[in-house]
């Protein structure tokens, strides 16, 4: 059984690259988080015993300092759970929004799944009980963690947390409250069945009434009630209905908990978001609403107000258009695939981050539109290509190259995914140059990343489907390449 904090008392990596400073974090279900040096990025000689001697400021002028969520070894997971596990975050991989903490790598170590986070070093809101005082502050607040949840419970599928409270919303190095630990640990429309401790994963406190019943499904509605739970808990110190949240509320009727120093707009907006039924509760776009307004709810003269400004703006636009319009209107032409491909190739060409960044969203974007030469770019940014400008991308996106030596090195699974679909394209006849290629990197990942053993035919079969579809790109370089290599294969198979 995998002990973690042996790694840290010896001087140990973890997982080959990280050295374990200190726990951030050992009170969750399923998993601890610890706080973490990725050697990768060091550049000094520096021995790992002498990294425990030294304060965070002097490890954090050594390379970059991380967040490891690992889950205990109740957690780890046989084959199928490990594909679930990528499943999962993949879909995680793809949420972006300023007001969520994204990871950035996930692996299995040991059967031993793990997450890697971007440090907060300005901690979580847990610091804020008590302690956040003045109204703009509290709005502010109630904004960010909002607009999070706003971001998750709209997607398609929904993403629900489940165990939304202070420890889980960390602020960042640009003072924007955001929240963590969700997609993974989390319900996407169902239930997981692979890394829970309990029937219902989250904290007792936090869940609200529905959660108690048996065989209650994921909502949005219950991360609301949470949230309210936590504006309370921070507001007053303590959480509105003791240590078994909506438990006691729903078997108990106890009253609602008083807010004291707050206006009445924060006091009934947490009233509503703590309502017993599901139903009565407003949603994150609605809580997100009141932030900006800070009233709650929305007054409607104040709408009507605002309504009739817009109106009156936008009547006196038509009319200053309607004597001023230019005597011909020219239509902005719409882009081709082709012509946005090659604006975010011009972009990620680019050592701006700026503008490599908007660049690889760009293409991210357009290889969702199942444009095969933006998802071959996708792959050839983030998978195990020895290419300079593919180490090159993978410096700017913050992660390093590493030649394949029986372990994944960041996030080659997602370019073997792609690679995957690539080869299942309906239109890849027509690009045999990237047909050849993603079986090639398939092959690739078999024979030196997978770490489960008995890839060899799959190997081979793929370098031979490479070959005949190299033989078609006629590129004379390729054809050499992937036939060496099913030479060297071969002859390793018969020893």
């Amino acid at each position: 059984m995998l002990n973690i904090e042996e790694f840290a008392d010896n001087s140990e990596l973890f997982d080959g690259h990280y050295a374990l400073i200190r726990p951030l974090s050992v009170d969750g279900a399923t998993a601890d988080v610890w706080l973490a040096l990725d050697t990768n990025t060091v550049t000094e000689d520096v021995q790992l015993s002498d990294i425990a001697r030294l304060n965070d400021d002097e490890i954090e002028k050594l390379g970059l300092m991380v967040a490891i969520k690992i889950y205990r070894p109740q957690n780890a997971l046989d084959i199928e759970g490990e594909q679930r596990f990528r499943d999962e975050y993949m879909i995680v991989f793809n949420c972006h929004h300023t007001n969520l903490i994204h990871p950035t790598h996930f692996s299995i170590f040991k059967e031993t799944p793990y997450l890697v986070l971007p440090y907060c070093k300005l901690g979580s809101s847990e610091l804020l009980v008590g302690n956040l005082t003045g109204n703009d502050n509290i709005w502010k607040y109630i904004k960010d963690v909002s607009s999070g949840l706003e971001y998750l419970h709209t997607l398609n599928p929904p993403i629900i947390h489940q165990d939304i409270k202070p420890a889980n919303i960390l602020l960042d190095d640009t003072n924007h409250y955001a929240i963590t630990d969700f997609g993974i640990s989390s319900q996407r429309g169902g239930t997981h069945e692979f890394y829970n401790d309990e029937d219902n994963s989250g904290t007792l406190a936090y869940m609200a009434p529905e959660r108690f019943l048996e065989g209650a499904e994921p909502m949005p509605q219950s991360d609301i009630w949470a949230f309210g739970a936590t504006l309370c808990e921070i507001l007053t110190g303590k959480v509105p209905f003791g240590e078994e949240g909506g438990k006691n509320q729903m078997e108990s009727n106890v009253a609602m908990p008083v807010i004291p120093n707050v206006s009445s707009d924060i006091q009934r907006l947490i009233h509503a978001c703590l309502s017993k039924e599901p139903g009565d509760r407003p949603s994150a776009k609605q809580i997100k609403m009141s932030a900006e307004a800070k009233q709650y709810p929305i007054k409607s003269k104040k709408f009507l107000f605002l309504m009739l400004n817009v109106i009156a703006i936008l009547l006196i636009f038509s009319t200053l258009y309607f004597f001023f319009k230019p005597e011909t209107k020219e239509e902005v032409p719409q882009l081709s695939n082709e012509e946005l491909y090659e604006k975010a190739l011009n972009m990620i060409a680019s050592n701006n981050i700026e503008t490599f960044s908007t660049g690889i969203n760009l293409m991210d974007s357009l290889s969702k539109t199942d444009y095969l030469p933006a998802i071959y770019e996708m792959a050839f940014s983030y998978g195990c290509y020895s290419n300079p400008e593919s180490k090159r991308r993978k410096r700017l996106l913050g992660f390093s190259y590493e030649e394949p030596s029986g372990k994944p090195k960041e996030n080659y699974e997602l370019s073997f995914v792609l690679s995957q679909k690539i080869i299942s394209h309906k239109d890849s006849s027509l690009y045999s140059l990237i047909e050849a290629d993603a079986h090639y990197r398939i092959g690739v990942y078999y024979c030196y990343v997978d770490t489960t053993g008995g890839k060899a035919k799959e190997t081979l079969d793929h370098w031979k489907t490479a070959y005949k579809w190299a033989l078609q790109s006629k590129n004379d370089s390729v054809i050499k390449e992937i036939s060496y290599e099913i030479e060297r294969l071969q002859d390793k198979m018969k020893n």
